[in-house]
């Protein structure tokens, strides 16, 4: 496996997943965990890494990338906010664009990262209960792909029935096509996640 130290790039960005989880729009800080597992901060990879290519437009990227101490590595994309059809296309983007930054500073292929890389969502459930939404936003979720919680609870038990995990927002497509794993957690998930680690 990769040892990430051994790239500059991305031994100089070190931070932490609890740095990285920080959503602080409207005026307010959300962490979405507070987990300090040391993680390459990989939006300011991409930013080093784009410096010298002269593009025209900036690709974009996921949050965070760690070594889970057993073999693989693991993107995170952490998302706070509502997920429209826009923001899942957005996510995709992201996804291509770090796999393809990652595959060139690394100088491997999508088949080293779907042997030995992980890809996880992380976000937040209840954000799109109508309780909490204004009218916009009700408006928007009639036309959202994310499931409401009460689908994704449900979805997820059967899952456990059939021995298999529920992955949200068509993101199961990258699993055996870009990565090993695939996995798309709430909050509360994820730590259970790190905690196993």
């Amino acid at each position: 496996m990769i040892d990430l130290d051994t790239y500059p790039i991305f031994s100089s960005h070190h931070s932490n997943l609890r740095k990285l989880s920080l959503d602080d729009g409207k005026g307010q800080k959300i962490y979405m965990t507070q987990s300090t597992r040391d993680a390459v901060n990989f939006d300011a990879v991409k930013k080093e890494y784009i410096k010298s290519l002269g593009l025209s437009k900036v690709p974009s990227s996921n949050d965070a990338l760690f070594d889970d101490g057993r073999g693989l590595l693991v993107f995170v994309e952490f998302k706070n906010g509502f997920i429209s059809r826009k923001k899942k296309l957005e996510i995709w983007k992201k996804l291509y664009d770090s796999t393809l930054i990652f595959a060139d500073i690394t100088s491997t292929g999508i088949s080293y990262m779907r042997s030995n890389m992980k890809y996880i969502l992380v976000y937040n459930e209840t954000v799109n209960q109508d309780n909490d939404l204004d009218e916009d936003l009700k408006k928007k979720r009639k036309t959202a792909v994310q499931p409401s919680p009460a689908f994704d609870a449900f979805a997820k038990n059967v899952g456990k029935y059939a021995n298999e995990e529920y992955v949200c927002f068509g993101l199961i497509i990258f699993q055996n096509y870009c990565f090993k794993e695939v996995h798309t957690y709430t909050e509360t998930e994820f730590d259970a996640y790190l905690s196993t680690l």
